[in-house]
């Protein structure tokens, strides 16, 4: 099976449909709770056209589903990076980075194939293979417009995504509230500009 849509344009639109209806029930009910009946029936599609699209089920359904979110992701990521500063270019992505993952709550689960096991398909650890390799991609590229010349900003950028993650991990658990969250990432918002002009002016 092949994580990307089918060239067919019949196959591909039940290929679409059937990720769709994942995303909206794996996010509603959770991947355990979702049945493929379930998948079917939101999706509007035969049974029988899930396992030829997904001969692995639900499984593969969930590895394919992680593939199209971390494109989105890295889409949605490199759109920010025509700023005109590298500060303006940082905090876009930061900016983008948080608005999609808050309007995807499932985002980082899938995105860590937490729910399904390399040993329930191989589909599983090729797309774990694709993930890491568009998210490290992501986080290159970002490195590369906002200071290709400056030691440390890769490092920067990662620190940065990890503030974020840790709060917005808070914030879907219910740990904290969405204010206190709003404040932190404020926080980590203001330490990533700080940081990135004093990598500037070490340099210069």
């Amino acid at each position: 099976m092949s994580l990307d849509p089918p060239a067919d344009r019949r196959r591909r639109r039940t290929h679409t449909a059937v990720l769709d209806a994942a995303d909206l029930l794996f996010t509603r009910d959770g991947y355990r709770a979702t049945s493929v009946d379930a998948l079917a029936n939101e999706a509007d599609v035969a049974l029988s056209s899930i396992y030829a699209n997904f001969p692995g089920g639900k499984t593969d359904v969930y590895a394919a589903l992680a593939c199209r979110t971390a494109d989105e992701h890295a889409v949605g990521m490199r759109a920010t990076l025509a700023g005109d500063t590298a500060v303006d270019r940082l905090l876009a992505a930061f900016d983008a980075y948080v608005a999609f993952h808050r309007s995807r709550p499932l985002a980082f689960r899938i995105l860590g194939l937490t729910d399904v096991d390399d040993r329930e398909s191989e589909v599983v650890t090729e797309a774990r293979t694709r993930i890491d390799r568009t998210l490290i991609g992501i986080t290159h590229d970002l490195a590369a417009a906002i200071g290709a010349q400056l030691p440390g900003t890769e490092e920067l950028v990662l620190l940065t995504w990890a503030s974020v993650n840790g709060v917005l991990s808070l914030e879907h658990r219910h740990t904290i509230t969405r204010a206190t969250a709003d404040s932190l990432i404020d926080m980590a918002r203001a330490d990533g500009a700080r940081r990135l002009e004093e990598l500037t002016r070490a340099q210069g």
